[in-house]
């Protein structure tokens, strides 16, 4: 899931190659496009550091890119562009939602 997720927010942000990502995560130019590869193949694995700087370029909470789905991982990146009191609000519908006492 995570190198499709990858793939999806670099498009999101329109970022159009892997060596752009890897240079805009600080990657060396030489080596920016054949790691970001590997990662989007999942050739190679990601440490958290990495991940973090991923995130931050890609404008996405670490959550989305590590996501078990893509219904959790939309939810995170909707959750994220709210504001405090909008992730309260949604946060209590969903466990209302979720309450099996509700359910008659």
């Amino acid at each position: 899931m995570f190198a499709a997720r990858l793939k999806q927010a670099r498009d999101l942000r329109g970022i159009a190659s892997q060596r752009a990502l890897g240079v805009l995560m600080g990657l060396d130019k030489k080596l920016a496009s054949s790691r970001v590869n590997r990662y989007e193949t999942e050739v190679s694995g990601i440490d958290l550091d990495g991940l973090g700087r991923l995130a931050e370029v890609l404008g996405v909470p670490m959550a989305y890119l590590v996501a078990e789905d893509e219904v959790i991982a939309n939810a995170i990146l909707v959750l994220s562009r709210m504001n405090h009191e909008e992730r309260l609000r949604a946060l209590g519908a969903l466990i209302d939602a979720d309450d099996p006492s509700d359910q008659g």
